[in-house]
């Protein structure tokens, strides 16, 4: 997937990089990596619209002086980007997500081996990290679970490997759909992965539910979330912030939905939703 660089330049730096990073992630940036002068966000070149940017930029003119540079970035650049600076990922030492070329290491519960290529999901996001802290404290032997936006497939494979009976991944790249079977032959499990959205659920129930997207495609689909959930069935979400949690809690409650807890991160939020 190619995808364009937006590097902004952000003065001052607090608040506008912290609002700016949420107005951009509802317009379908995926991707963010603070730096000293702001903020580099990413964008699917499928999803870009420079003209919704430049509405954002000047709509927080009234913070502060906000400039950025484009680039494209090919597909194919991907994977140097990885290689370069990959460190492995860490949650206590429960879960270490690392790729092929680091070392094993024996001293965690869950070791999940995953080369990023280019699909996203390697746990170094703060939203794949709530999500693999939420499915750690789940008994998951024996259960059925769907991850929707796959991407990497850790989600789905970190459940298999916790001895869910069954899981199902789907997103809409094909690249990832790729990418997520490659890393279920590293780490020895089966995983089934469609290409598609949510319109291709419907056909059967699941227990376990792991959506994330982002705020906009959730709240369209979590509707169709709760209709394939399991009685007493649990659905983890995230992709969206801490300031987004009220309107995401108010669609689940609306759909038979009853929120558990919620987890932050860096201003990123996960939710553990049950249906009534």
């Amino acid at each position: 997937m190619n995808y364009y660089a937006y590097r902004f330049h952000c003065n001052p730096l607090q608040p506008l990089g912290e609002i700016l990073v949420s107005e951009l992630a509802d317009i379908g940036f995926d991707s963010f990596v603070d730096t000293p002068e702001g903020v580099d966000a990413f964008v699917p070149e499928h999803a870009d619209n420079e003209m919704a940017v430049r509405d954002v930029a000047d709509g927080l003119a009234y913070l502060g002086t906000l400039a950025y540079n484009r680039d494209f970035i090919p597909a194919q650049n991907w994977n140097a980007v990885w290689e370069a600076d990959y460190p492995v990922v860490t949650i206590e030492k429960r879960c270490i997500v690392r790729a092929p070329f680091h070392k094993t290491d024996d001293t965690y519960e869950l070791d999940l081996l995953i080369n990023p290529q280019m699909s996203f999901g390697t746990g170094h996001h703060a939203t794949t990290r709530l999500m693999l802290t939420f499915i750690l404290d789940e008994i998951l032997a024996g259960k059925t679970l769907l991850d929707m936006g796959t991407g990497t497939g850790v989600l789905a494979i970190a459940a298999v490997k916790l001895g869910a009976a069954k899981a199902i991944g789907i997103d809409i790249d094909a690249w990832a759909c790729r990418n997520a079977l490659e890393n279920a032959a590293l780490n020895h499990v089966d995983i089934h992965v469609e290409k598609g959205d949510a319109t291709l659920l419907g056909k059967e129930p699941f227990d376990y539910i792991l959506a994330n997207i982002n705020k906009n495609i959730l709240l369209a689909d979590i509707q169709t979330y709760a209709h394939c959930l399991n009685k007493s069935g649990t659905l983890f979400m995230s992709g969206f912030f801490d300031a987004d949690v009220f309107d995401i809690v108010a669609a689940a409650d609306g759909c038979g939905l009853a929120h558990v807890s919620t987890q932050t991160e860096d201003h990123w939020a996960a939710l553990k939703l049950i249906k009534k």
